[in-house]
């Protein structure tokens, strides 16, 4: 019986210890990836490619098509679909995509380095609309694209942080 509890008690000791170096290995592994991120962001030259869309209010779609935020040296570039209502159309359509191309204004990176979390906030005005951009990433480079306009429903866009592909 003693024998039987004292095995017991072992294998609680040496899972415990297990535990905890994994765990301090997943912290590590973490800390890390969120480096490695963090600097990509900070650089300037990244792409946010998009997997999903939620309108507000609406259903989530997959998306199958390529379709990124693109970062380069100072400015931004997306084409990505609208899905949701829009408030005010222009005249002749072409209300089918949230497009724009330029120098943002307002731009702002902050890190949270608790948190493991970088988040880019900018606002690009065009002839045709003013979008508000705030991304949000994750250690691992996932995130979540945000963009409020002044003519349509906020949309958000699930997607994945990576080099800038040439």
């Amino acid at each position: 019986m003693k024998t039987g509890i004292l095995a017991i008690i072992m294998a609680t000791i040496i899972m415990t210890g297990c535990s905890a170096s994994l765990s301090t290995a997943k912290k590590e592994n973490n800390a890390a990836e969120y480096a490695k991120t963090a600097a990509l962001i900070e650089s300037g030259n990244y792409q946010f490619a998009v997997r999903s869309a939620t309108p507000s209010g609406g259903k989530t779609v997959q998306l199958t098509s390529s379709y990124t935020l693109e970062a380069r040296d100072g400015t931004y570039e997306a084409y990505l679909p609208y899905y949701g209502r829009a408030y005010s159309a222009s005249y002749g359509g072409g209300d089918g995509a949230v497009e724009f191309s330029g120098e943002p204004e307002d731009l702002k990176i902050t890190r949270n380095d608790d948190k493991n979390k970088i988040s880019v906030a900018f606002t690009m005005k065009n002839d045709k609309d003013q979008n508000k951009v705030t991304l949000n990433i994750g250690a691992s480079g996932f995130g979540n694209l945000v963009i409020t306009s002044q003519k349509r429903q906020t949309i958000s866009y699930y997607g994945l942080t990576s080099a800038l592909k040439d």
